[in-house]
């Protein structure tokens, strides 16, 4: 089973918008109760939404059978200091379970590093959930380091998260 990683384009932002809400709802739906994942998921994964992080840059892998994963960009800065500038955030990176293993995020990772090398970015930054171990071990064998904690509140639950950091001037792999 093959799979290609493009960049999304602007005109795919509601088909991005409900394939990211059910990537969502199965990574992190059993946190919340259901009217709050509803009330979460009716804000975050809206087309105008989706279309913003399109502008910023998302790549999709895609298999005959449809989408197999995504990975977004967002401008924020980084909260923490040191990080080298320019530096981007990777603030959404989803692959659902049945391609879960096959390549598809170490595919999506190479596309979007190589790009972020290309425009000059000399780091990237992203928050990752604490309770969800396979993510920080996959961060952490693409290089990122662990820079500090901090907490997301999202419809009254406290989450804790990692700030990961990557220096793009060292090649990981």
């Amino acid at each position: 089973m093959t799979f290609t990683v493009r960049k999304a384009e602007l005109h795919e932002g509601h088909a991005l918008g409900q394939f990211a809400e059910a990537c969502f709802r199965e990574s992190f739906g059993y946190l919340f109760p259901e009217e709050a994942l509803d009330l979460l998921c009716s804000k975050a994964f809206t087309t105008p939404v989706m279309e913003g992080l399109i502008r910023n840059g998302t790549w999709i892998a895609v298999g005959e059978e449809g989408w197999r994963g995504y990975l977004a960009l967002s401008a924020d800065p980084c909260p923490v200091e040191g990080l080298a500038k320019p530096h981007l955030e990777l603030s959404r990176l989803y692959v659902p379970a049945p391609w879960m293993g096959q390549g598809v995020s170490d595919a999506l990772m190479t596309a979007f590093l190589d790009d972020a090398r290309a425009k000059g970015t000399r780091g990237v930054w992203l928050e990752a959930f604490e309770g969800n171990p396979r993510a920080l071990r996959f961060y952490k064998r693409w290089g990122f380091k662990d820079l500090a904690g901090s907490v997301k509140i999202r419809e009254g639950l406290h989450l804790p998260h990692r700030i990961l950091a990557s220096d793009l001037s060292v090649v990981i792999q």
